[in-house]
């Protein structure tokens, strides 16, 4: 009996062995690899999933911008777009799903970096201005006025709802009309110019220490001039207000703010009669302060996404998956297809 008592004790000792540490490390080493030889598949799977949304992000955006505002197939203008899809309720569609999953879209009209400058030397901050109704540092500034026909005899245009206007005396004007971007335009005043001295300007605080300063001196040097903003070949200096003197010097509308997207419209397609194959939306991403009608180049928007390679539609309706460098190939065979509208 002692035997057999015996020779059970040990063969239950025996099935119960644990592993030894080897055998435990050797066990970790093989998940692990096995992990690593998984995570790259598993990758593949969802990026290919994020790339057959975007693509149908592409579809669905360019099936509601073909039907055209009252259902007669003319597209909206490149620089309209993204408020054509938002006032269609299809923000959802502007934002790749590579993109961190971010809201549909972002506006940023603030304008507390932007400065109406006077005679060189007086910077009267827009904002402040307009949250005041008049300005500080320059009190000729008034924002809204009932009408200030003075010397000149310029009565400027009464703002609409939801506008506002900043009147420098009565010299010049500029009209701030907010949206999707602010825009910004310079209003123009009757007559010859006149023999007023007075010079105004919209100039940006780039965060320098010296900016006001700097800037100064770039003024003075166009001053009693009739260069344009552009022309003064300073980033700083964005519009040049149609004041008396240099009457017939009309700037472009301003636009500020930035709009999020993940998707850009063609400038170069035809609106009314589109030929098959012209790109039309291709993956972007950019900020919008500049210009209206001053676009962002293919080399500065493009993000490569889905393994290098970025999606566009055209308007037959296909998509198609291009690397950076062929896209660029593409575009560049056609005439005027280089440049890419937010």
């Amino acid at each position: 009996m002692n035997n057999c008592r015996s020779h059970f004790g040990e063969s239950a000792r025996g099935g119960g062995r644990g592993f030894t540490l080897v055998e435990l490390l050797v066990a970790i080493a093989l998940i692990a690899l096995l992990a690593i030889l998984l995570v790259p598949a598993f990758t593949g799977i969802t990026a290919h999933a994020r790339n057959v949304t975007c693509q149908k992000n592409l579809r669905e955006l360019a099936v509601l911008l073909s039907k055209g505002e009252n259902g007669d197939g003319i597209l909206p203008p490149a620089g309209a777009w993204f408020s054509y899809v938002t006032d269609h309720n299809a923000g959802e569609l502007l934002i790749c799903p590579d993109d961190n999953q971010e809201a549909d879209f972002e506006e940023q009209n603030d304008m507390s970096d932007l400065y109406i400058v006077q005679n060189c030397t007086q910077f009267s901050n827009i904002q402040d201005a307009i949250d005041m109704g008049y300005s500080l540092e320059d009190r000729q500034i008034l924002v809204n006025p009932p009408g200030i026909a003075g010397d000149h005899g310029w009565d400027p245009p009464d703002p609409e709802p939801g506008q506002t206007l900043i009147c420098i005396d009565d010299d010049a004007a500029i009209m701030i009309t907010p949206g999707d971007s602010t825009i910004i335009e310079s209003i123009d005043p009757p007559g010859d110019g006149g023999a007023c001295g007075s010079e105004h300007w919209i100039c940006m605080d780039d965060g320098r220490e010296n900016w006001r300063s700097e800037l100064t001196a770039v003024l003075q040097s166009v001053r009693n001039t009739n260069k344009s903003a552009m022309q003064t070949a300073d980033p700083r200096v964005i519009m040049r207000l149609t004041g008396r003197r240099y009457a017939n010097v009309i700037e472009p509308p301003y636009t500020v703010g930035t709009q999020r997207a993940s998707y850009g419209m063609s400038t170069a397609v035809d609106r009314g009669s589109p030929r098959p194959g012209q790109l039309m939306l291709v993956e972007y991403r950019t900020s919008v302060v500049r210009l209206k009608g001053n676009f962002t180049d293919i080399d500065e928007s493009l993000r490569p996404r889905h393994f290098g390679r970025a999606n566009y539609i055209s308007t037959d309706g296909s998509v198609s998956s291009m690397t950076v460098e062929e896209l660029e190939q593409e575009l560049n065979s056609s005439q005027n297809m280089g440049i890419w509208g937010p």
